[in-house]
């Protein structure tokens, strides 16, 4: 887009003159080159610090949000089924012992 030569002609021509005769502050330059050279070796950034930059580029799309969503709900509930079953197994034969040694005794096992 253009700009409106009548309008930006003065501001332009004005800008143009204008100097300034403040002082630098002291070690203003070897200020300068040190804020460069710190944000020229930046650290590498960390784990969490990669994915949040990841989440928040992707997560604003609603189709993909939706799909992670499901898919970490499927992952969890599998999880949480296949550890509640292992759970069962484990106190169903437990029980079954007791019940063994309920009726005969002298088949429990000796300590």
């Amino acid at each position: 887009m253009k700009p409106e030569s009548g309008n930006t002609d003065p501001l332009r021509k004005m800008l143009k003159e204008w100097r300034s005769d403040a002082p630098l502050p002291p070690h203003f330059q070897e200020q300068v080159w040190q804020r460069i050279e710190r944000a020229q070796t930046t650290a590498v950034p960390s784990v969490w610090a990669v994915v949040a930059h990841w989440v928040g580029t992707v997560l604003p799309r609603p189709a993909l949000a939706a799909s992670y969503v499901a898919v970490l709900l499927t992952i969890g509930v599998t999880a949480g089924w296949a550890q509640a079953r292992q759970e069962t197994g484990r106190v169903k034969a437990e029980l079954g012992q007791r019940y063994v040694r309920v009726l005969d005794p002298y088949l429990a096992p000796r300590r």
